[in-house]
């Protein structure tokens, strides 16, 4: 996407909102948000007013988080308390690191996201293939 972001191998990372370009898109690397975000915890809201302006959420989740679908609810409420018309957006929720698991586990671990979400994918940027599939579907959305 030409982006610049921060890189680290820890929780948030991402400290502000990154933009890139990916086939015409313009995409936003918005940091992570924690529970009590919608009611002003942390920059939340400021990030908040960011998602809002998007077509597409890609939440992304560590494939090694010890509970997939309680990072997802977390953020999902957010996103709720935040503007429940957040909810209705189009939504693919990414596993990273998938690198660091073997296959079984990575398959062990989509079965669980895709009870919560049906558009799954696990990603490592490692794996040229996972984020040539991720662009696939994310330039869907134009």
């Amino acid at each position: 996407t030409n982006a610049h972001p921060k890189i680290g191998d820890y929780s948030f990372t991402t400290l502000e909102p990154n933009l890139g370009v990916m086939n015409g898109l313009i995409t936003a690397d918005i940091p992570g948000l924690i529970e009590g975000a919608s009611g002003g915890k942390g920059l939340g809201i400021r990030f908040l007013k960011h998602i809002e302006k998007t077509k597409i959420l890609v939440h992304c989740i560590d494939i090694q988080s010890e509970d997939l679908v309680k990072s997802y609810e977390t953020v999902r409420n957010e996103l709720a308390n935040y503007n429940k018309s957040l909810l209705a957006k189009q939504e693919i929720v990414l596993l990273t690191k998938s690198d660091s698991l073997n296959e079984s586990k990575i398959k062990d671990r989509l079965k669980i996201a895709e009870e919560i979400n049906k558009k799954v994918l696990a990603v490592s940027i490692y794996d040229i293939i996972s984020l040539n599939s991720l662009r696939k579907i994310v330039s869907k959305t134009k």
